[in-house]
This record gives C-alpha cells, sequence and structure tokens, in this order.
C-alpha cells in the first residue's frame, strides 16, 4: 500500500526531506515547496508516488473535488508496482501540467499560478497536450518576460516515470489568486487592448455546454441599456483580463471565463446566470464564482435559469466524464431563461 507522510514526517526524514526544495515570493509572502528527483506520476491528478511508494497528500491535492482515496487501495499498489517499468520516462523537467479537460479555471487557478515560483532560467516544461494553444502562448508570454527560456513537452493521459524533474506543490485557492493578482495586474496596468465598455455580455456561443439557447432577448436588451456583447474566446487571455479589469459590470452565463472576475475592481457587480445545480455533486462547482466574488469584494447576483439537454455530449466529456453524470448533472445541459428574469436582469441594473 501506498504510505501518506505528513509534513512532520517528512521534516524528520533527512533523507526524503533533501528531495524537497522551497521558494518564496517575499512580497507577498507566498510560499511553495518542490518535490525533487524520481518519482512515478499521472497526469489527470498529478499526484506524485516516489520510487519508494511514498506520498505527500497534504501537498498535492488540488482541492476538496479532488479525490485521491484510489491511490491508497490494495488494487492501486498492485497495479502500479506490475506497470512501473513499462511507464514512459522523463528526465531533467519541471512538471507544471495542465488540466486534461483543457478547463480555463483549473488551468489558471491550480497550476499556472505554480510558475511563479521556479528559479531557473531555462526550463522543460510538462504540461497536458490538451492545453490549448492560447493558453500555451499565455505561459510563455509570462515566461518571456521573466526572461525564463521554456520548452514544452507534452504528456497524454496515463502514467509516467520522471528522473531528474520537479513538480511544485499545488496552491490553496486564495494563495493562488494572490498570486495571479499581483504579477499579472501589474502587467495590465500597462498593456494596450481593445477599449470596452464599462458593461459587458459575455457569451457562450462557442461552448458545447451552458450555452443561453435564447440569449438573443437578452441580448436585444442588454445592447439597449449600453451593454457591450463579447466572445473572450476571440481573444487572447491578457486581452480577457485587461477587458474584465475595466468592467463595472459583467453579465455571464455559468463558465470557467468567470475566473477572469479575480481581475475585477473592488465593487464590481457580477450577474452569473446560471443552471440549477441541484445535485450534491455540484454544491461546490454551484458556489464557484460566488466566493470568488466574495473573496474579492465584489457584488454577485445569480440568476437561475431552466435547463435544456444537449442533443451530443463532446468527445472530452464523454472521455473523462461518467455516463450518468453526463445525462443528469446540470453542468452538461443548456440554459433558457424565462422572459421574466431576463427582465428582472435589466430591472436590477
Amino acid at each position: 500500500m501506498l504510505k501518506d507522510l505528513k509534513k512532520l514526517e517528512i521534516i524528520n526524514n533527512k533523507s526524503l526531506n533533501s528531495l524537497f526544495s522551497s521558494t518564496s515570493l517575499n512580497d507577498i509572502n507566498q510560499h511553495c515547496k518542490f518535490f525533487n528527483g524520481e518519482f512515478y506520476l499521472d497526469s489527470f491528478n498529478y499526484f506524485p508516488v516516489t520510487v519508494n511508494y511514498e506520498t505527500f497528500y497534504s501537498l498535492f491535492k488540488k482541492d476538496d473535488n479532488n479525490s485521491l482515496e484510489h491511490f491508497y487501495t490494495k488494487e492501486f499498489y498492485q497495479n502500479i508496482i506490475e506497470k512501473k517499468n513499462d511507464f514512459k520516462v522523463i528526465k531533467n523537467s519541471l512538471v507544471l501540467g495542465s488540466s486534461p479537460a483543457d478547463n480555463y479555471f483549473s488551468n489558471l487557478i491550480h497550476f499556472f499560478p505554480r510558475i511563479f515560483f521556479t528559479n531557473e532560467k531555462k526550463i522543460n516544461l510538462i504540461i497536458h497536450r490538451n492545453l490549448s494553444n492560447k493558453f500555451r502562448s499565455f505561459i510563455k508570454s509570462i515566461c518571456q518576460m521573466r526572461d525564463i527560456d521554456i520548452t514544452f513537452s507534452f504528456i497524454d493521459d496515463g502514467f509516467y516515470k520522471f528522473e531528474n524533474s520537479s513538480i511544485p506543490q499545488f496552491l490553496n485557492i486564495n494563495n493562488s489568486i494572490n498570486i495571479l493578482k499581483f504579477f499579472i495586474d501589474k502587467i495590465l496596468v500597462g498593456k494596450d487592448a481593445p477599449r470596452f465598455k464599462s458593461k459587458i455580455y459575455i457569451r457562450r456561443e462557442d461552448a458545447n455546454y451552458r450555452k443561453v439557447l435564447n440569449e438573443a432577448d437578452l441580448i436585444e436588451k442588454l445592447r439597449n441599456q449600453g451593454f457591450e456583447v463579447i466572445n473572450p474566446h476571440h481573444y487572447e487571455i491578457l486581452d480577457q483580463m485587461k477587458i474584465f479589469s475595466s468592467a463595472e459590470v459583467i453579465i455571464s452565463p455559468h463558465g470557467s471565463n468567470l475566473s477572469n472576475i479575480i481581475f475585477c475592481n473592488k465593487g464590481a457587480k457580477i450577474i452569473e446566470i446560471s443552471p440549477p445545480f441541484n445535485n450534491p455533486y455540484e454544491k461546490n462547482i454551484s458556489a464557484r464564482y460566488q466566493n470568488l466574488s466574495k473573496n474579492m469584494s465584489l457584488e454577485f447576483t445569480k440568476i437561475i435559469s431552466d435547463t435544456v439537454n444537449v442533443d451530443n455530449h463532446s468527445d472530452l466529456a464523454k472521455k473523462y466524464i461518467n455516463n450518468n453524470i453526463l445525462n443528469e448533472s446540470d453542468y452538461y445541459k443548456n440554459m433558457i431563461l424565462k422572459v421574466s428574469k431576463i427582465d428582472n436582469i435589466i430591472n436590477s441594473l
């Protein structure tokens, strides 16, 4: 069975403790530990297992939704022992990782902020092959600003063995936001970007799920109220962040582009159009942007829509999500807003 080592056990084990390094961002009092050396790693959880079958649950659990219990079963232990010699070996790399489903919230909040802790100036950076070209360009541009020369190496679904490599711990969401705000805000201050009105409606026309099917009615009324309608996918990521940082009011269907509200100014008004999310396992995702708004001192309102089943699920969703959840979860449906709720939005402005 795999063994989970607590922080005190790591400190008291001299040989194991020597495999950890720590980096600090003193200006914002943020710290990050790196595990260095040899380890096995899966490309879904990014949960390192040492060659002595030790793990560090408290350091490498991404968030409360990241269930890692299966790593501690007898079946998993036997499986990794039997198959470890077949794992592809990657050397001399920094494992940043990225969401295998290319989820923007996870890429921005869970994975990306850890790059600011590296002191290396030339890096072979490990990311999942599914990461969008747009987010790859974003990482590269930030690294260039910090005089870091990176080369991407891609991993696919499955397990790997890393040698002479490093992986930074995962950070809690508040620390991630503090890091992003500290570094990205400095960039946005001097960045030229498309000029937009202070009132923005975010479309999800290119998304597979949670599109507002009757949004034409909403858009017509919002334009009469001076709103500008944008599709974030038409803009580079830094431009998206700049747009959010300049907005006073943002209306958007539930979706990971709302992660950019962390760059809004205090007091900005966020109106989220959301499905009901009645299933217990949807509780955290339902409250995600409300919690972000609270943390950032934003004024938040949620408008609940009706839901409509989609005709076909995306290939990525079918690959990573249980079929029962795909069919029952509001996350994987589209939305319709009643006329009365459209009027409620307009009247609240």
